[in-house]
């Protein structure tokens, strides 16, 4: 159920639990003993707490529609009910009866006695769990409870007409505070918990104030599918830890169909913030409150992936560039030429030979010349076979 229910249901079954054990209490013991009997007080008180630690104690059966692995923890807290009822009874009514009793030190032992109540139905089921901090939230919340609804039962006792209409409508508020502040504390002082979005009764809500949370089909899940919702799902499913650094963690159990978070398929993983759980049909959504860190940018580190440090980049220093020549504008220097080489006169044994091949070359005759242009008397070109010249400056053939 949801946590808003889960409130009204402690209230309620405390409330009316309360009224259960004052009833059997008066049936039993108040017409056979006088009053003010301190023995007759404490049992009455160890039935009351008795009553009221036996409906807390059903909220989770009926939070999750089955008493089956309920048993051992109803009986645990009766017992502890019982026990913390007798010893608050006790010391609660140390004094009593006497025209001469001091009203104001009644009252606060009575108040007392009613808060030491309140703390061992609020802790007995942490006790059963194991959990230091859902026995922390309990304590807190039945002291709160105790410390209210003892201060309203001395209000209405007296002044409502009559021993038994008072003391009943007192018993019914003293276990309906006492119920709705343990449930309370448990709510408010929450770090983490898990909503059903998709599946077995979308809705239901569970604190993760116990080391290891069980989620399958099996009698010791605290947060157990059954129905529809059992399709794919194992006894034990997955666990849910708390870790050492005061993260969640899920792990599969080695289930045939597997354990899926965001989509994908794990083994072992540490959930954040808004993780989707799947477990056959039904979809889990993990939240969490960062209240293990300082601070909200320490979170975030804490989540990030720590990547190492990238080495510094190191920044050349220019070299000095050296400065350019002066451009010199003008003629390029000419470099000087080398001096010719002095030919060596041939010898008179050759000069006949070279003389003759020289003689013996023909000479290249001059290109003929063609007919001028009558527009730009420039010599045309003549065209082959035909007798006629092209003047390739005016395109002219004449």
């Amino acid at each position: 159920m949801s946590f808003y229910r889960l409130i009204f249901y402690h209230a309620m079954l405390g409330g009316w639990t309360a009224c259960a054990g004052w009833l059997v209490s008066e049936l039993a013991l108040l017409r056979r003993r006088p009053a003010e009997d301190t023995l007759q007080i404490a049992i009455t008180t160890a039935l009351v707490g008795a009553a009221i630690g036996g409906g807390i104690a059903l909220v989770g059966a009926l939070a999750n529609g089955r008493l089956r692995g309920y048993r051992a923890r109803l009986g645990f807290c009766l017992a502890g009910g019982f026990a913390g009822g007798a010893l608050g009874g006790f010391i609660g009514n140390l004094v009593i009866g006497g025209e001469d009793v001091n009203q104001l030190l009644f009252v606060l032992l009575l108040v007392i006695g009613w808060m030491i109540v309140g703390t061992c139905i609020g802790g007995i089921e942490g006790i059963f769990d194991r959990s230091l901090k859902k026995i922390r939230n309990g304590i807190v919340g039945g002291a709160i409870g105790g410390l209210l609804g003892s201060l309203c039962f001395v209000l209405i006792a007296r002044n409502v007409s009559g021993n038994m209409p008072g003391r009943a409508i007192g018993f019914v508020i003293l276990g309906a505070c006492i119920g709705l502040f343990i449930g309370l504390a448990q709510i408010i002082m929450r770090e983490a918990w898990l909503t059903v979005e998709q599946g077995f009764r979308p809705g239901r809500q569970v604190v993760l104030n116990v080391p290891v949370t069980i989620l399958g089909t099996s009698e010791k899940a605290q947060l157990p599918f059954i129905a529809f919702g059992a399709k794919g799902v194992e006894p034990i499913h997955l666990r849910i830890e708390r870790q050492g650094d005061g993260t969640f963690a899920v792990r599969d159990n080695g289930s045939r169909t597997g354990t899926f978070v965001n989509g994908q398929r794990v083994h072992e993983e540490t959930l954040q913030n808004g993780d989707a759980i799947q477990l056959g049909p039904n979809v889990v959504r993990f939240r969490e409150v960062m209240r293990h860190v300082a601070s909200e940018r320490e979170a975030r580190q804490k989540r990030a992936p720590q990547l190492p440090e990238a080495a510094p980049i190191r920044v050349a220093t220019p070299r000095p560039v050296p400065e350019a020549a002066p451009i010199r504008v003008g003629p390029p220097p000419q470099k000087p030429s080398a001096p010719p080489a002095a030919t060596a006169p041939l010898p008179a044994y050759l000069r006949p030979a070279v003389m003759a091949s020289q003689a013996a070359k023909p000479a290249t005759a001059p290109a003929p010349r063609g007919k001028p242009c009558p527009q730009c008397a420039k010599p045309g070109t003549p065209i082959p076979g035909t007798g006629k010249h092209l003047c390739m400056n005016c395109d002219l053939k004449y």
